[in-house]
Formats: structure tokens, sequence, C-alpha cells
């Protein structure tokens, strides 16, 4: 199927026939999590929000510890996009955001909220020209995690002129205005989606926001869902806090 092919139909049906053509696949080889650090560093390179360097890549710690996860996004079997999440959450507080934005997230932690950490977005600069929808079906996967992960909100550091598109497609707030960030050059303003409130209006106004129980699972593996007891804990403490 073409591009052309796609525009007939409405946004959302045209986007669910795009992701007809995309799979998604967790990068644990040495060649995809090679594959994904070069394309970082080319994207990040083009949009100026990083210095050159020797090696070509773009990677740092917080590849390699075990609540995050790198997926490839292949369009007809070619990689042209990747992101990164973590499941930041009193279980495993340590996250690329807990890192940059500390005094806010150390509270979200405090409160025992279950955050989706969305970093190091890339995509191919050709490939994006000529497939519109691939950031739908990249950020996609951030809701895919929020449910299998059972999250209560989803979080990203988000660069001026991406505002706008956060705000429509996931009914984000920020919580800061932009300022530096580590590793980059350019200024990003921290994004709020309150996943447990609005998850259910996202889907409902772009169904292909949705999953499937075996698709979520190949990508992630299985649920990362807090026992009911313990779920239950949580919320009374976050209601107790969101009253205190």
């Amino acid at each position: 199927m073409d591009e052309s092919a796609l525009r007939s139909g409405s946004f959302s049906q045209n986007v669910s026939l795009f992701l007809t053509r995309v799979t998604y696949r967790r990068a644990t080889s040495s060649e995809d999590r090679e594959a994904i650090f070069r394309l970082r560093y080319e994207a990040n390179l083009r949009e100026q929000t990083i210095a050159s360097n020797d090696s070509g890549i773009l990677t740092d710690d917080f590849d390699n510890v075990a609540n995050g996860v790198n997926v490839c996004v292949l369009v007809d079997g070619e990689l042209c996009a990747s992101i990164r999440l973590h499941l930041l959450s009193p279980e495993t507080p340590n996250s690329p955001l807990l890192h940059a934005y500390p005094e806010i997230m150390s509270d979200k932690l405090r409160s025992g909220f279950r955050i989706v950490d969305i970093t190091r977005l890339a995509a191919d600069y050709q490939k994006a020209r000529s497939h519109r929808y691939l950031p739908y079906a990249t950020v996609r996967l951030s809701m895919l995690a929020a449910k299998q992960w059972d999250a209560d909100l989803i979080m990203a550091g988000v660069r001026k002129e991406h505002i706008p598109f956060y705000r429509r497609e996931f009914m984000a707030e920020p919580l800061t205005d932009p300022r530096p960030y580590p590793t980059l050059i350019k200024l990003l303003a921290l994004f709020e989606i309150d996943y447990r409130k609005v998850g259910h209006r996202i889907i409902s106004q772009h169904p292909f926001h949705d999953s499937s129980n075996e698709e979520r699972q190949a990508i992630f593996g299985p649920p990362r869902k807090l026992p009911p007891d313990m779920r239950k804990e949580t919320d009374r403490s976050m209601h107790s806090n969101i009253n205190a």
C-alpha cells in the first residue's frame, strides 16, 4: 500500500492503515541497539540538539537499566524511528526524567505514581518525510506501555516546536517552561499526560492508540501490574496526598 492510498480515509483510519505496515521490535540484540544509537545520533545532529562526536552514536547509562526498553519502529521492515521508555515507580525509582527534573519527579514518586518516562525519540529524516504518520506510530508506544505497566502518568521532555502535538494528541499539560536538559543543546519543557484520567478519551478520539494483550506482551513482556492490595494502597496514598 502506498501513501496516496491513505489519503481517502479519516485521520484515524489512515493511521490505522499505516500501522498495518509497522512492526515494533524491542531492541535487545547488539545490532538493533547500535542501529538505534546511530539513528538517534544522526537525527539529533541534524536537528542541532547535540554536538558531533567521533563515535557517531548517542547513548547513555539509561540504555542499560532494567526498568527501561528501547523499541525499534520498522515500516515495511525498515528501521524508521525509535523510542526509549522507562517505568518510573516507587519499586523502580530510576529514570532519565527523574535525573533531569528531580524536584518534580521526586514528588511524583513520593505520591506513589507509576510513570511511563519517554525519552530519546528519533526518526530517520528522509523516511519521516515519506511516512507522515510515523510520529503517531512511534509515540503510540507510550500508550501501550502505560497499559502494560499499569501506569498512572505518561511524561516527556518536549521541545518547543513539538508542544502543539502533545497538547492536541494526548491532552498533555506543561509542568515547566522550556529549560536546559542534560546532554542536549535545545531546551525542553516537562509535560504530563494523566493516563488514568484521559487515557480512555485519547483512545476514543483516536482508536489506533488501542492495543491487544498480544501486541503489548510481544514488545514489553508480561504485565507489570501491582497486586490488587498494593494498587489499593497506592491509590489511597495518592488520594491522601492530593487532598492534603
